[in-house]
């Protein structure tokens, strides 16, 4: 019985509502297109930040006045004698995360590490045509002594069995 009571009192609201909405129409389309419109305007000029060093840490930070102590003692030469050790903001070069496409967790496994060579030999080998002219891995990659860096992780597939 409680229930009924409910539902009769809801029923019979929204045959008003319903009612009101039929014989007044044009409030219920022209304004919701109106304020659309006007909210839109707002919408347009929202600046997306997706940094997350901008939207984690402080403006004047510690962690920030350590990087810089640390960038100014130690530069980060991209051209010659490139150490990863050494980079402190994330930059801008490229990075692969691979998952095992058989959904096995484990990717210390061999035939995942020949995939991974695989993998390695394609980018390396890759060019791009960029306003006109081609670029190699090689022309672009961080270098030490003249050679692209070496991905050390890549050479545990000498001893992956053991």
């Amino acid at each position: 019985m409680g229930i009924q009571c409910v539902d009769d009192v809801l029923n019979k609201a929204f045959f008003r509502l319903g009612f009101y909405v039929g014989r007044h129409p044009g409030y219920f389309i022209i304004v919701p297109v109106l304020l659309t419109l006007f909210f839109i305007t707002g919408y347009q000029q929202i600046h997306h930040n997706i940094d997350p060093e901008y939207l984690f840490s402080p403006v004047n930070g510690e962690g920030k006045l350590e990087r810089k102590i640390a960038e100014d003692l130690f530069k980060v030469n991209y051209t010659s004698r490139f150490n990863v050790a050494r980079i402190t903001r994330a930059g801008r070069f490229g990075r692969v995360i691979v998952t095992s496409k058989d959904g096995n967790k484990n990717m210390l496994r061999k035939e995942v590490w020949k995939e991974l060579r695989l993998l390695d030999d394609l980018i390396q080998n890759a060019t791009v045509l960029y306003e006109d002219e081609y670029f190699t891995y090689q022309d672009i990659c961080a270098k030490w002594n003249n050679e692209c860096f070496k991905n050390d992780i890549l050479n545990l597939d000498y001893i992956i069995d053991e």
